[in-house]
């Protein structure tokens, strides 16, 4: 089952001086090429597994495969039977999980026993049987798009290392701009919110700031701020700053990633604005985009069609592709619709 914060996992320790995530392509001795990419991004702890239930979508919907698999010390470790076969199509023997280190032996053979020691995941067939804590996904047929799916929980205190880690290494593997998927606390509506025709939302920081037409929304969302006051808006320097503060809170990893943006572009403003300094070549900073969906811990799965339409309408204006593939429903899809609400588990 899904790691939670503060579960008893164990999270690898590595060694001193290598702090750094890596990430490692499926091919034996291939590298992950995300220059110039847009790079969707999950929520990671967002409520109802909003973000994380429309990443799965994107994925599906494009058609995308696993490019490579992400690691980094501040994610809890995670391995489970593939997110992208509907339940029951593997059979018993694929959803069975093979761990690390294992002994075999049977009764028509006694006195033996075999211990099979395992380094990493098997190339071939029975490696798209399991899923990690964190993969990248693309195609050859979408150029310029990668996602990023976070599947298992940070470990507590970590969301900010984890956050800088995942920044650092998309700035300097040259990432366009990011785009995160993830759910805002419904709790922080205003009366504006109460109106308003959609419970979608959008932020922008960082880079140069998109016109509507560039983002590709549309009526979909609605500003992050639509309904901000003149008291709210002395909560941070820009309006998109304030209503950050002000409103996103539920949304895992999208804040510390939009405030992570806003610093790195008042940084490279401000490196710019002083006489005669000639900072060293370095790549440019992406910009940030935040779609949300108004939610509380309660699955709502036509808020997630939604946000998963959405998504692909604004990928599909960054990609400038004709028009956006129509919305596959993925097997996480299929999986929270069969189970009782009780019982309900994304990450199986």
């Amino acid at each position: 089952s899904r790691a939670t914060l503060g579960s008893p996992f164990w999270v690898p320790a590595f060694p001193a001086g290598v702090g750094a995530m890596r990430v490692v392509s499926v091919e034996e001795g291939g590298k992950v090429n995300v220059s110039g990419h847009v790079l969707v991004v999950s929520g990671c702890g967002s409520l109802a597994y909003l973000g994380e239930l429309c990443v799965d979508a994107l994925v599906s919907s494009f058609d995308l495969g696993r490019a490579a698999v992400l690691e980094s010390r501040h994610l809890l470790p995670l391995a489970m039977a593939s997110a992208f076969a509907a339940p029951g199509a593997q059979g018993a023997s694929a959803a069975t999980l093979t761990t690390a280190a294992e002994i075999y032996q049977s009764a028509s053979v006694p006195k033996l026993s075999v211990l099979q020691l395992r380094s990493g995941i098997a190339e071939g067939a029975s490696a798209a049987t399991l899923t990690t804590a964190a993969e990248i996904y693309q195609s050859a047929s979408v150029p310029k798009l990668s996602v990023l799916q976070l599947r298992s929980g940070i470990a507590e205190g970590r969301r900010h290392a984890f956050v800088q880690e995942l920044w650092t290494w998309a700035r300097s593997e040259g990432v366009a701009e990011i785009i995160v998927l993830s759910s805002c606390s419904s709790h922080v509506k205003a009366d504006a919110d109460m109106a308003a025709h959609t419970d979608l939302r959008y932020v922008f920081t960082g880079g140069s700031t998109p016109t509507e037409a560039e983002l590709g929304v549309g009526n979909a969302a609605l500003p992050l701020g639509h309904g901000m006051t003149e008291e709210d808006l002395q909560l941070g320097p820009t309006r998109e700053i304030a209503s950050i503060h002000r409103f996103l809170r539920g949304g895992g990893v999208a804040r510390p990633l939009l405030l992570q943006a806003a610093a790195a572009a008042d940084g490279e403003a401000g490196a710019e604005a002083k006489p005669g300094f000639d900072p060293p070549p370095r790549s440019k900073a992406p910009g940030v985009l935040a779609l949300l969906g108004l939610t509380g811990e309660a699955l709502d799965l036509q808020l997630t069609e939604h946000l998963a339409r959405c998504a692909l309408d604004v990928v599909a204006a960054r990609l400038k592709l004709e028009t956006p593939p129509a919305l596959k429903a993925p097997p996480s899809w299929l999986f929270e619709m069969e189970a009782p609400t009780l019982e309900r588990r994304l990450w199986t």
